[in-house]
C-alpha cells in the first residue's frame, strides 16, 4: 500500500503518497454515513494519488479512530478546526503549492464552510442543516424497522430529541449546529473552482449554486451516475467508478509534478493508552490500529471486522472497547483484513472478504507482527463474520490459545450460494421476527412505505430456510445423527477444545446465531456445554452489532471477567487476586458506562 498513518493534533489519518504540486484533503460525511461510505471514500483517495496528488483521509476528532469526545458541545465547530489543521499540514508538512477539498455529504458542507482553497469538489452536499437531520431522523425509523432490531430498541431510536443511527448519536447540541447550517448564506467563496455532484433525482439548490457564482466562484454541476452506491446500506454496493473518475479530472486538471514530503509516523496518546496506525502482512497489504496501556500489557486482543464495516465497528464501538480495555492493562490491535477497511483493496470488494476462510491467512499476518513486538498472548475477537473469522483463523493456527465469539452465526465453513444467502438474511432470532409480524405497529409501517412488500418477502424466504434447517437438525437429533453442518461444527470445536482453547460465546438473546447454535449443538448447546474451556452467554436485549449503549456496557463486563481470567491462566505467577481485578473492573466498567451514555 502506498499510504502511511498519519496524526494531525487529535485526529487519525492516512496520507496516500504522490508527487504532485496540488494536494487534497477530503472531508468525509459523519458517523453511519461516513462508516457505509468507508470503502469508496478510501478508493477514491487511491485514485486521486494516482493522478500525482498527495492525499488526505482523516477522521474527525470524536469520529473514527480519533481523539475527542462525541458529545462535546462544540464538536461541529472542532470538525470545521479539523479541517483547517489539515489543509495547513497539507501545505507545510506535505509541501503542496495548491489544496483542493473534496467532501461527502456534510462533510461536503463543512469543507465549504471552512473554504480557503483553490479547488472545492461536493458530492452530494447538505446545503440546509434542518432538511439534513429531517432526512436522519427518517433513516433511523426505516433502519429500526426494517432490520432485526427490538421492539424495545426501535422506540429507542425514533423517540426523544437525539438521533440514533446504527450506534451512531446525534445528540441536542450537535443537531442545534448542524441545524443552523445554511450554505446560501455563505461570506466568501470557498474556492476559485466549485464542483457539485447532486443526486440525479434531486437538481442542487439553485439559490446556493447562484451564491456560489456571485461570490466569484466558477462552478459546476454534474448529476451522479449512481448516487445509490454512496447511501447508507448494511452490505454497500459496489464504489460508483465512473462518479469517483469526475471527481479525480476536476481535482487533477491543471496540476503539476513536485517532489512533496513523506512525514514521520505519529500517534495518540493518552494518559491510558498510546495508539498508532500500523501495516503489515508479506506485501504491507494489511492495516490496522494498534492500542497500548501505559505500562506492559497483560496480553492482547485481536479484533476483527464485523461485516462489510472496517475496523472502528458500527458506532465506533470497537474504538471504546480497545480504549477501555487499556484500563484494564490489556492491549489490542483492531485490524481489517484483505478487501475492507483501509487494507489493500480485491476484485468485488468487500463483500468477497466475508466468510472466506482463506482471510484466516490475515489473521496469522497478524500474529506474526504481534510476536515480532512481543504480544503472543493473544485472544481472537470477532462479532457475525469476524467471529466466523476468528473461529476458522483458531482451527488454522495452533498460535491460538483464546477465542471470544459474538454473535456467531456459522460454525464450519460456508461457499457458494449458502454464502449469499447468509449475507441477506437478516440477524434476529425467528420469534422477533413472528412478533413484529402480528403488530399492528408493523403493518402501518408497511402501509406508509417505510418497510417495503419486497423486504418482507425476503424475511419470510429467510424464515423458511431456518425453519427447514431447525427440522432438519430435530430430526437427525431423534435418530441420534449429527447431520451435516452439525457435524462439522462438533468437530470444530473438539478439535479446538483438545488443544485447550479457551472460548467465550456470546449472543443476544434475540440473535439468530442461538437458534443456530441450538441445530449445530442440541437444546441450550448441550454439546458445548459438556465441552472443557467453553463459556455460553448472553446479553439481554443487544444489536445484532454491539454497538447499543446497553450492549456495550454489558460486553465489557462478560469481555473483562473472561480476559482476567484467561490472563492469569496464561500467567500463573502474575499476583493478580481477584478481589483487585473485580475493582478495577468495575470501575472501568463506571467509566465506559458514562462514555457511552453521553454518546
Amino acid at each position: 500500500m502506498n499510504s502511511t498513518p498519519v496524526t494531525i493534533g487529535e485526529s487519525f489519518g492516512w496520507l496516500h503518497h504522490a508527487d504532485g504540486d496540488r494536494g487534497v484533503v477530503m472531508c468525509a460525511s459523519i458517523g453511519y454515513e461516513g462508516l457505509c461510505a468507508h470503502q469508496s471514500w478510501r478508493l477514491l483517495a487511491d485514485r486521486l494519488a494516482a493522478a500525482g496528488l498527495p492525499t488526505l483521509r482523516f477522521d474527525y476528532p470524536g469520529e473514527g479512530d480519533s481523539l475527542g469526545d462525541p458529545a462535546d458541545p462544540a464538536i461541529v465547530d472542532a470538525w470545521r478546526e479539523q479541517i483547517r489543521l489539515a489543509v495547513r499540514w497539507m501545505r507545510e508538512v506535505i509541501g503542496v503549492r495548491e489544496v483542493a477539498l473534496v467532501g461527502l455529504r456534510l462533510g461536503a458542507t463543512l469543507a465549504a464552510e471552512v473554504g480557503g482553497v483553490e479547488r472545492l469538489a461536493q458530492i452530494a452536499p447538505v446545503v440546509k442543516g434542518s432538511s439534513y437531520l429531517r432526512e436522519l431522523k427518517m433513516m433511523a425509523r426505516v433502519l429500526a424497522a426494517s432490520g432485526a432490531t427490538p421492539e424495545a430498541s426501535i422506540a429507542a431510536a425514533t423517540s426523544g430529541d437525539d438521533i440514533h443511527l446504527e450506534g451512531f448519536t446525534i445528540n441536542q447540541p450537535m443537531a442545534a449546529a448542524v441545524k443552523r447550517i445554511d450554505l446560501t448564506r455563505l461570506e466568501a467563496a470557498p474556492a476559485q473552482r466549485v464542483l457539485v455532484l447532486h443526486d440525479p433525482a434531486a437538481k442542487p439548490a439553485p439559490d446556493y449554486l447562484q451564491r456560489l457564482q456571485s461570490l466569484g466562484a466558477a462552478v459546476e454541476t454534474r448529476a451522479l451516475l449512481d448516487y445509490r452506491a454512496l447511501t447508507p446500506a448494511p452490505m454497500p454496493a459496489p464504489p460508483p467508478l465512473e462518479d469517483l473518475d469526475a471527481v479525480v479530472a476536476f481535482a487533477s486538471e491543471g496540476a503539476g509534478a513536485a517532489l512533496t514530503a513523506r512525514p514521520p509516523q505519529g500517534a495518540l496518546a493518552t494518559e491510558h493508552f498510546i495508539e498508532r496506525g500500523v501495516v503489515f502482512g508479506e506485501h504491507r497489504q494489511l492495516a490496522g490500529v494498534l492500542c497500548l496501556p501505559r505500562g506492559k500489557p497483560k496480553m492482547t486482543v485481536l479484533m476483527l471486522d464485523t461485516g462489510a464495516n472496517h475496523h472502528i465497528g458500527c458506532g465506533r464501538s470497537t474504538v471504546d472497547f480497545a480504549r477501555a480495555l487499556t484500563r484494564l492493562g490489556f492491549a489490542s490491535l483492531r485490524m481489517d483484513t484483505l478487501g475492507i477497511g483501509d487494507s489493500a483493496v480485491v476484485e468485488n470488494g468487500p463483500r468477497a472478504a466475508l466468510y472466506d476462510a482463506a482471510r484466516a491467512e490475515d489473521v496469522s499476518a497478524a500474529l506474526d507482527f504481534l510476536e515480532m513486538r512481543g504480544l503472543e498472548n493473544v485472544t481472537l475477537y470477532g462479532v457475525c463474520s469476524g467471529a466466523a473469522l476468528a473461529l476458522y483463523a483458531a482451527l488454522a493456527d495452533a498460535r491460538v490459545k483464546t477465542l471470544a465469539l459474538a454473535n456467531l452465526q456459522v460454525f464450519g465453513k460456508v461457499e457458494g450460494e449458502e454464502r449469499e444467502k447468509l449475507l441477506e438474511m437478516g440477524f434476529a432470532a425467528t420469534h422477533t421476527y413472528v412478533s413484529k409480524a402480528m403488530s399492528a405497529r408493523a403493518w402501518a409501517r408497511v402501509a406508509n412505505g417505510e418497510v417495503s412488500l419486497g423486504k418482507l418477502v425476503d424475511i419470510a424466504s429467510a424464515l423458511l430456510r431456518r425453519k427447514a434447517s431447525a427440522l432438519a437438525g430435530a430430526l437427525a437429533q431423534r435418530l441420534g445423527l449429527a447431520h451435516g453442518k452439525a457435524r462439522e461444527a462438533r468437530a470444530n470445536f473438539s478439535k479446538l477444545a483438545a488443544r485447550g482453547v479457551r472460548i467465550l460465546m456470546l449472543h443476544g438473546d434475540h440473535d439468530v446465531g442461538r437458534e443456530v447454535m441450538d441445530v449445530c449443538f442440541g437444546p441450550d448447546a448441550r454439546f458445548l456445554r459438556h465441552l472443557p474451556n467453553v463459556e455460553i452467554d448472553v446479553i439481554d436485549g443487544a444489536d445484532h452489532a454491539l454497538s447499543s449503549a446497553l450492549s456495550r456496557e454489558a460486553l465489557l463486563e462478560k469481555m473483562s471477567f473472561f480476559l482476567q481470567a484467561a490472563a492469569r491462566d496464561a500467567d500463573p505467577g502474575r499476583d493478580n487476586h481477584r478481589a483487585m481485578a473485580s475493582a478495577l473492573t468495575m470501575a472501568t466498567l463506571g467509566a465506559f458506562t458514562l462514555m457511552t451514555n453521553l454518546e
